[in-house]
C-alpha cells in the first residue's frame, strides 16, 4: 500500500512549520534587540541565537523534508529530494547536520534554563559570560550539536544489510529504489537475529545526549521551584514580576519540546528494538518537530508581559518601530535590570 500521500502531506506540514517560524521567531528576535529594556543583556543575546537557531533547524527541515517508516526490526529516515549537482552523500551529510542543529537546540535550552538559575540564584557566574565569553555557553549547545551529527553519520550510514532490508517496503510504500535513498536507518537485529551494535549505538547516543540536557534542566528547575520564594523576596516588585514571568515560561518550555521533541525521537529511535511486525509511515509522529520552534517563541511573548506590551506599543505607536522614542524607568538590580544608557551602549560595543 502507498503511503506517498502521507509523505507528501508531512511535507506541506512541515512548509507550514517554516512559514510560522520565520513569522514569530523574526517577531521575537526583532523584540528583544529593539524593545525589551529590562532584560540582562548576555540573556538577550542568547534568546537572539536560541530564536536563530531554531529558524535555521526548521529551513533545513523545509528543504530537506525528512521522514520516517518503521519496518519490523528497523527504521528508516529518508526524503525525496534531488539535487542537480548533489549525489546522496550529500544529501546525506545535510540530513546529519539537520539531526545537529535539533541536538544544539534542546542543549541550547540547557543553557538558558542554567542562566535563569544563575540569576535567580544571584551566582557569580553571571560577571564570567560577559561580551565575547558568552561564547562559552554557546559552545556547549554547538559541542552536542557536532556530536550529535557526527553519531548519525557513524552510526546510522546506509550499508548493504540496511537497503537489503528495507529495499521491498520502501519500493511499496513510495515507490523509491532504495540504492539512492539519502538519510540514514536503524536496523536492530542481523539476520541470525543478533543485535546490531551500530544500531544501538545510533540510538543510545541520541537519547544519551538528550538526557545530559534534561536531567541538568530538572536539577536546576527543582532548586528554582523551591527556593523561588526565598531567592525573590528581596528584590523589588517588578524584578519578582519578571523573574517569575521567566520561570512560568521556562516550564511552558520545558513541557513544548518534552511533547514535541523528546517523546517522538525517543518513540522512533527505541521501537526497532521491540522487532515488532509491522510496516508503518512513522514520519507522521515527528511532524511534531515542524512544530516546536514557532510555539516555543509564542509560549515567550505570551507569557513575559513585557513582549505583549512590546506588540500593543507597536500597534498604538507604529512610528516608534524601533524603540528609539520609548522611555523606561527601570529598577537598579545589578543581576538583570540595567538602565536604558547602559543597554543601548552595551548593544553598541
Amino acid at each position: 500500500m502507498s503511503s506517498l500521500h502521507i509523505y507528501h502531506m508531512a511535507s506541506h506540514f512541515s512548509t507550514s512549520g517554516f512559514v510560522a517560524t520565520v513569522f514569530l521567531n523574526s517577531t521575537l528576535i526583532f523584540l528583544t534587540i529593539f524593545h525589551l529594556r529590562q532584560i540582562h543583556k548576555t540573556y538577550k543575546t542568547l534568546i537572539v541565537i536560541f530564536a536563530a537557531l531554531c529558524l535555521i533547524f526548521s529551513f533545513i527541515e523545509m528543504l530537506v523534508h525528512p521522514f520516517y517508516h518503521s519496518y519490523n526490526g528497523g527504521l528508516i529516515n529518508f526524503n525525496m529530494v534531488r539535487w542537480e549537482g548533489w549525489s546522496e552523500d550529500w544529501i546525506t551529510v545535510l540530513v546529519a547536520s539537520y539531526s545537529g542543529v535539533y541536538v544544539s537546540i534542546v542543549s541550547f535550552f540547557t543553557v538558558l534554563f542554567l542562566f535563569r538559575y544563575w540569576t535567580m540564584m544571584s551566582s557569580p557566574r553571571l560577571e564570567i559570560f560577559k561580551g565575547w565569553r558568552i561564547l562559552i555557553l554557546v559552545s556547549w549547545s554547538v559541542i552536542f550539536g557536532i556530536i550529535g551529527g557526527g553519531v548519525v553519520l557513524y552510526f546510522g550510514w546506509i550499508d548493504s544489510y540496511s537497503r537489503d532490508y528495507m529495499r521491498d517496503v520502501m519500493l511499496e510504500h513510495y515507490d523509491l529504489d532504495v540504492n539512492h535513498v539519502s538519510g540514514y536507518t536503524v536496523i536492530a537485529y542481523d539476520q541470525n537475529g543478533n543485535l546490531r551494535w551500530n544500531a544501538f549505538g545510533f540510538s543510545f547516543g541520541i537519547i544519551f545526549l538528550m538526557e545530559i540536557q534534561f536531567a541538568i534542566v530538572g536539577y536546576c528547575g527543582f532548586h528554582m521551584h523551591f527556593k523561588m520564594n526565598d531567592m525573590l523576596k528581596n528584590v523589588s516588585e517588578t524584578h519578582r514580576r519578571l523573574q517569575k514571568q521567566f520561570f512560568k515560561s521556562l516550564v511552558l518550555q520545558i513541557t513544548s519540546p518534552t511533547l514535541t521533541f523528546y517523546i517522538p525521537a525517543v518513540a522512533i529511535l527505541t521501537v526497532p528494538f521491540l522487532n515488532l511486525e509491522w510496516s508503518l509511515p512513522t514520519g507522521l509522529i515527528v511532524c511534531s518537530f515542524s512544530i516546536y520552534p514557532p510555539i516555543d517563541s509564542l509560549i515567550l511573548m505570551l507569557i513575559v508581559s513585557d513582549y505583549r506590551k512590546a506588540i500593543k506599543g507597536l500597534f498604538q505607536h507604529p512610528s516608534n518601530m524601533f524603540g528609539t522614542k520609548t522611555t523606561v524607568t527601570v529598577p537598579s538590580h545589578g543581576v538583570v535590570f540595567a538602565t536604558r544608557a547602559v543597554i543601548r551602549n552595551a548593544w553598541l560595543t
